[in-house]
Formats: C-alpha cells, structure tokens, sequence
C-alpha cells in the first residue's frame, strides 16, 4: 500500500479547511436570509444586508474558502480536491439545524446521503485530464461577459418566479456557475500575475474575477431566504464544479476524461441528485414547504427560542 505524501495530505487538509469555511459563510448567510423582509431579487433589502454583521462574517470565510481552494489544488490534484466539496452538506446541514433548536429528519439525512454520493460519483467520471491551460484574453472577456450576463438573466427570472422554492433553486444553481467559473478566472488571473506581473491587473480575467464571485455571494444569500439550509447548499455543491468543468473543456484545453458511459452516469447521477435535494426540501412534519420568509425590517433578533433566526408575528398583524 502506497502511503500519501506529505503533498498530499497538505492538500487534503486545505481542502478540508476549504469545506468548513465555506459552512461557516453558508450557516452565517442562511441565518442572515431569515431576518430579510424581502426577496433580494427585489433590489430593496441590499443596504440592510451590507449594514449586517452576518454578511461581513460570510464575506470573509467565504474568501478563506476560496483561499484555502486555491492552496488545496497547489498540493494535491483536482480529483482528490474536488470530491471533498461534499462535506459541507455533511457539516452544514446538521450545524444549521442545531443552529435552529431542531433535529434533522430522516428526508434530509437520505437527501444528503443521495446528493452526496452523486456528486462524489458525478466527479468522479466527469473529471477533466491533467492537460490543461489558462484563459487566453478573448476567451476570457467571452466567460467573464458571458457568466455575468448569464447570472443577471436568472436573477431577473427568479425575481418574477412566484414559488419560492423554485426560486431558491435557480439562485442556487447560479451561485454555483459564479463559483466554478471564478475559479477559473482565478487560475487564469495567478497565471497572469506570474507571467506578466503588474500587467495582470488588467487582464480581463483579473477584472471579472471579483465581479462574478460578489455576483454570486449575492445569489447564495438570496437563495436562502425561504428556504433551509441544505436544497440551496446542496444545488450550489453540485453546479460549481459542473460549470468549473465546462468552462475548462471549453476554453482552457481541458479534456473530459469520461467518455460515453461517463456521460451515461452522469445522467444518472444528476437524476439522483435531483431527488436528494427533493429530499433536502421536506421538512422534519413531512410537509415539502419552504420555510415563512421574515418581514420584520432592520434585522430583528427572534424573540422566541434565541438561535432560530425566525420570528412569529402577533395575530392580526402583517406576516
């Protein structure tokens, strides 16, 4: 048996330092996205987000995440680093709901368990081979325009969506597309830096890196709202790195190493989950509704049970 190197391990533990980060900001975001009175797709709750400390509290792991990503794939191949994207459902699904005084129901612990083995197998057959590059500048102006005007179209759809499940799912899905491409830009843009220096500022993949990872923490938050915490957490985890993959074979000389029957159980896969964030959405008395959104403006503490992040209104008064 062929012991890991210290590499490896380094990477790995980066990796998973990655993951916890990342649910920490989730956790934040969620409970964050329970005291907002309006959908953010709205445009009317944006400066009480900025004036909160939970969001500052989400910025800054969030870019830990992102930090600790980038020294993981330093140490260790994607193939190792990626599947461990998984583990934030593992620790940010009970974590929440511990958060919220309530146990974790049977459906989300078989949704996580679904979600989570698709997307560790999804992975797994979809994973690009070791060729690879970086974005040249017109490929980079064509993803960076491209991304951001992708995610506005399904901001915009998502705001007139009048299911708020449904519109948890799209902002999820693209919070996650904001995630994957970024990292490519990202790639590109430390590419930039060490071969052109200080003229890597103003390459385009440096430009629109930061435009589309705010892009997408703003989705993330919105997509919360309504909404427990392991659908939208658990959309996000499986459309990062599928888009992460299709802008590398597509743009940066990547190849996809799956084949026909990779993409065959890449089907699959997606198929089941779909059902495991099906699962994620029911709620522990069985019901599939999404959670009551808060109303109450300035981001009041709940008065009941501190820690559940909701607060009910008195009778007869506006919900």
């Amino acid at each position: 048996m062929t012991l890991l190197s210290y590499g490896m391990w380094l990477g790995i533990t980066f990796g998973v330092l990655s993951c916890v980060a990342y649910t920490v900001a989730a956790v934040a975001q969620r409970r964050l996205a329970v005291r907002l009175a309006e959908p953010l797709t709205g445009g009317q709750q944006v400066g009480r987000l900025l004036r909160h400390p939970l969001w500052w509290v989400s910025l800054v792991f969030n870019g830990g995440r992102a930090g600790f990503q980038v020294a993981a794939v330093g140490f260790a191949p994607l193939t190792v680093v990626q599947p461990l994207g998984v583990l934030v459902l593992v620790f940010g699904i009970p974590w929440s709901a511990r958060l919220e005084h309530r146990r974790v129901s049977s459906s989300e612990w078989r949704g996580a368990a679904f979600t989570m083995v698709a997307l560790g197998v999804l992975l797994a057959v979809t994973v690009t081979g070791d060729v690879g590059g970086v974005l040249s500048e017109s490929d980079a102006v064509l993803v960076g325009a491209g991304t951001v005007l992708l995610l506005t179209a399904v901001a915009w759809a998502a705001g007139r969506v009048p299911s708020v499940a449904w519109r948890s799912y799209l902002l999820a899905g693209a919070a996650g597309v904001a995630f994957g491409v970024s990292s490519a830009t990202v790639k590109t843009a430390v590419w930039a830096f060490g071969d052109l220096g200080v003229a890597g500022f103003a390459h385009p993949a440096t430009l629109a890196t930061p435009v589309i990872a705010v892009f997408g923490l703003f989705l993330a938050q919105a997509a919360y709202q309504g909404m427990d915490l392991g659908a939208p957490l658990g959309i996000t985890t499986l459309a990062n790195p599928v888009a992460a993959a299709v802008v590398g074979v597509a743009f940066m000389e990547e190849v996809y190493a799956g084949g026909l029957l990779g993409a065959v159980i890449a089907v699959v896969c997606a198929l089941v989950a779909a059902h495991g964030i099906r699962l994620l959405t029911v709620r522990s008395d069985g019901s599939s509704r999404p959670l009551p959104e808060a109303s109450e403006p300035g981001f009041p503490e709940p008065e009941a049970r501190p820690g559940i992040g909701t607060r009910h209104s008195a009778p007869g008064t506006r919900p």
